[in-house]
């Protein structure tokens, strides 16, 4: 491998790291607030099986806390790919000095 190639797969790698944890943690921060909105306002009840004005059921729980991992997978597909053509640019910037 050349000097090049090396520096550009370093480079990637730590795009692809930066952007797992940017992925976690935007899932976590997305779960903890929903369960702080839900104790604070003492609407979490998981064995309460019909829906009123006051609780919601354990599966529109569920629907919810998908839609945050939707989330963080989103983060990852979009981080990796638009960050190695910055990868590419900066490793070449680096590889002119």
């Amino acid at each position: 491998m050349t000097p090049l190639q090396v520096k550009l797969e370093a480079i990637g790698e730590d795009l692809g790291m930066m952007g797992m944890y940017a992925a976690l943690l935007t899932l976590h921060i997305l779960l903890l607030r929903f369960f702080i909105e839900k104790f604070a306002r003492r609407q979490m009840n998981i064995y309460e099986m019909d829906t009123t004005a006051n609780t919601v059921n354990l599966k529109q729980y569920f629907v919810e806390w998908l839609n945050y991992l939707l989330v963080a997978v989103a983060i990852i597909v979009v981080a990796v790919p638009e960050g190695l053509p910055l990868a590419v640019m900066i490793t070449l910037a680096f590889s002119v000095k």
